[in-house]
């Protein structure tokens, strides 16, 4: 190839000097695939015009149905083939001589499917050599390519299983898919030597290894592979219908000759979607190099999959491309560069700042998971962990006379009582829901307990509706035959017997007879002013005077109205009405309840005011309503029944905020630091009582104009693993606020949360506290 230049031809008489010249193109060495096709450019020119020649081991070539020369002397070949490889010289020549130029033509081998044996062990059952045979095939115009997969050998007992099981052929679609661009597949790599460990594990938790050692191209150019399969694949998998979607999978190089693979393969089940997840790391010889690019994508489609039992094969069918990711600078995520910034590593997301996971984080290449310990599992952001219900379950996990007590991470068996019956010390026990108030009765009903259980009953003068609902006044003047033998009046749990002027009730208090002066038992009392307590009639009578028929017996001092009938508010006893003392009955009042007369007072701790149901207390917005005044650096926080000056410091090199609570960071003298350019204070009153694991707060990323930030990333520092809250993820830039145990304990707590931003962070102080009462 040194030969290749320009030619100078000088003659010289007395007349004068001719000069002529041959120049010589010389031609670029070149590699191609097998069945490509290729130019080697040679292009000459001079006076006269030379001609071209192309020679192969010194003979000349000779123009076929795949050779020829081109007008411009390049030399044109079709379909190469590995036989076509070798050196290529180029000659022109004219009158005046001639010049020669080589180029060397490396044919690349391309594999034509593949072949192996694989042998393992699938839930327990071992079996013997399985055949592997792939075929490739390439469409010209498409550019597509199709891989088919049969697998033979494999016992019926297992191939249903194994139709999920794409991974099983990767070393073959990496190493044989279409490569687009710049990338590598799997042989241009490695030259199809190399071994790839494969870890697998279903959504169900089931696990299964792999390992799979590829040994180059045979004579034939099938890649050899041989693969050992050991693990467990979910049972209910046999008999399903299985639809194996469309995946993606990620190739990082993680260093020299080493590559991590990451992926999720969803699959329909019986039409129902689930997963598995799937890790291969990758080691090929070091010398033949990285992959163009730190990441490559593979991504397969159409894929296919079906176990014959009476061939007992497993074929899988499936096109893939392989493409390097120009656009993407870097690592991906999960991953970060290496110090020397020429490779990627994995980044360990449970160390080194807080947990992701609300109990254990486990780190693998490129991702973290979560676990949780007996008796709880994984709620549905993957992170958190939520009580089993483990009597919810089909299996019978108590004994017979036992019931299924569900505890926080665990169960207990107790003794199954009949209803109105606990479990006491000694066995069983008798419940009075009267006394504990654990009835369903109104509160002017009246609770009977009975064994097992209660009975809802109402005062005479009043008719029942049902337990729970109240007792209705019975009219009794409707009543027929009548009551009262001149006129009735109908009284709340009662009635009263009128009679006309200058006639009184008899002892029956239904009849009514003359008045008779003399008589020392009767007399008639026109009374004005207040009458005795329970005779006070609801409504003032506008004369202001008020007047009554009472009857005087002799003996004992005793009133009659008609029958026993006492107002509101009060109850007869001993043959008196006496004051009914409401606060004894249950839920009248939020806080606290003050019996008077007739009636009762519902109460509100300091700082909460009665709301006009009068039962329900509302907290009063001192800072508000008092217009409280803090001492500067101080925020004014409304508790639940309270306030406090709460402080807000801005550190050294910020400066406040027109608004309270809000610090701004001064660039001029901070503005290498990288600190956060906002701090701000957040107030969050809570009442007692709040269960665990309860959402209290939303929190959400936005810029200055309103847009959200959802590259934002929401972290907690310095969390304190006593604090009944904790900060968990929901998607980016958005996050929650949560109770990791019940509020059992008024107080005031801390919470600071980072905002991190490409560009900027912000930090946010949440002040929580709970109120002494659970309103």
């Amino acid at each position: 190839m040194d030969d290749a230049g320009r030619y100078q031809c000088l003659a010289e008489n007395e007349m004068g000097a001719v000069e002529k010249v041959v120049a010589l193109v010389k031609p670029q060495d070149v590699t191609v695939r097998s069945g490509e096709d290729v130019a080697l450019q040679c292009q000459a020119a001079g006076e006269p015009v030379p001609t071209v020649e192309w020679l192969r081991a010194g003979q000349p070539l000779r123009a076929s149905r795949r050779l020829r020369t081109l007008l411009d002397g390049s030399l044109w070949l079709e379909r190469v083939e590995a036989g076509d490889a070798g050196v290529y010289e180029c000659i022109a020549h004219n009158l005046l001589g001639s010049a020669t130029a080589r180029a060397f033509l490396t044919v690349r081998e391309e594999p034509q499917g593949g072949r192996g044996s694989m042998i393992g062990v699938i839930n327990g059952q071992k079996f013997g050599v399985a055949v592997l045979n792939t075929s490739v095939q390439q469409e010209a115009r498409s550019g597509v390519t199709t891989i088919r997969s049969s697998i033979s050998h494999v016992p019926a007992s297992v191939g249903p299983l194994m139709r999920v099981l794409v991974v099983t052929i990767a070393p073959i679609y990496w190493a044989l898919a279409r490569e687009s661009g710049d990338a590598l597949n799997g042989h241009s790599l490695t030259g199809g030597s190399f071994q790839q460990e494969s870890h697998v594990e279903f959504a169900t938790g089931e696990r299964l290894t792999m390992t799979q050692v590829a040994r180059g191209l045979d004579p034939n150019g099938l890649l050899l592979l041989d693969m050992v399969v050991n693990g467990i694949v979910p049972e209910r998998l046999a008999d399903a219908d299985l639809h194996v979607q469309d995946f993606q999978e990620r190739y990082v190089q993680m260093g020299p000759g080493r590559l991590f693979v990451g992926s999720t393969q969803s699959f329909l089940q019986d039409s129902l979607p689930t997963f598995l997840r799937c890790n291969h790391s990758i080691q090929y010889d070091v010398a033949r190099g990285p992959q163009p690019q730190l990441v490559q994508r593979l991504r397969a489609s159409d894929i296919s999959s079906a176990f014959d039992p009476e061939a007992e094969a497993l074929r899988f069918q499936l096109s893939t491309a392989l493409q390097a990711e120009e656009n993407e600078v870097g690592c991906p995520e999960g991953f970060e560069l290496d110090t020397q910034g020429e490779f990627c590593v994995d980044r360990d997301e449970c160390s080194g700042g807080p947990s992701p996971c609300s109990h254990s984080c486990h780190n693998v290449p490129g991702r973290f998971s979560c676990s949780c310990p007996a008796g709880f599992a994984l709620a549905r952001d993957n992170r958190n962990c939520r009580d089993v219900d483990e009597c919810a379950w089909d299996a019978d996990l108590c004994l017979e006379g036992q019931r299924c007590v569900n505890l926080l991470g665990s169960y207990r068996c107790l003794p199954d009582c009949r209803p109105g019956f606990r479990e006491a010390a000694d066995g069983a026990g008798y419940v009075d829901e009267c006394l504990e108030q654990t009835d369903e009765c109104h509160y002017n009903q009246i609770c009977e307990n009975t064994p097992g259980g209660h009975h809802c009953s109402c005062p005479r003068g009043y008719r029942t509706q049902g337990p729970g609902l109240p007792c209705l006044d019975i009219n009794e003047c409707l009543q027929v035959p009548r009551t009262c033998a001149h006129q009735c009046r109908n009284l709340q749990g009662g009635y009263r017997c009128l009679c006309p002027p200058g006639q009184t009730l008899l002892r029956d208090g239904r009849t009514c007879t003359p008045l008779e002066r003399s008589a020392q038992n009767v007399t008639t009392v026109s009374h004005q002013g207040s009458l005795v307590p329970w005779l006070r009639p609801r409504i003032p009578i506008l004369s202001g005077s008020y007047h009554a028929w009472v009857s005087l017996r002799p003996g004992p001092r005793a009133l009659s109205a008609g029958r026993a009938w006492c107002p509101p508010g009060f109850i007869r006893q001993n043959g008196a009405c006496t004051d009914l003392d409401e606060c004894r009955v249950r839920n009248l009042c939020q806080h606290a309840c003050r019996n008077t007369e007739g009636s009762y007072q519902c109460l509100c701790p300091a700082g909460y005011r009665l709301l006009p149901s009068g039962k329900n207390c509302q907290d009063i917005n001192e800072c508000e309503e008092d217009s409280i005044e803090c001492e500067p650096g101080q925020m004014c926080f409304n508790t639940r029944g309270s306030y406090q000056c709460v402080d807000t410091p801005c550190p050294a090199t910020y400066r406040r905020g027109s608004s309270p609570g809000t610090c701004f960071r001064r660039c001029s003298q901070d503005c290498s630091a990288g600190g956060p350019s906002t701090l701000q204070y957040k107030l969050l009153p809570l009442p007692l009582g709040v269960r665990a694991l309860h959402d209290v707060a939303r929190l959400a990323a936005f810029s200055e104009a309103g847009v959200p930030a959802n590259r934002t990333e929401l972290s907690v520092l310095e969390p304190d693993p006593r604090s009944p809250f904790a900060l968990r993820r929901l998607r980016a830039g958005h996050g929650a606020v949560y109770t990791r145990r019940a509020l059992t304990r008024a107080g005031l707590y801390r919470l600071t949360v980072r905002a991190a931003a490409p560009r900027h962070q912000s930090v946010f102080v949440l002040l929580i506290a709970v109120s002494p009462y659970p309103y």
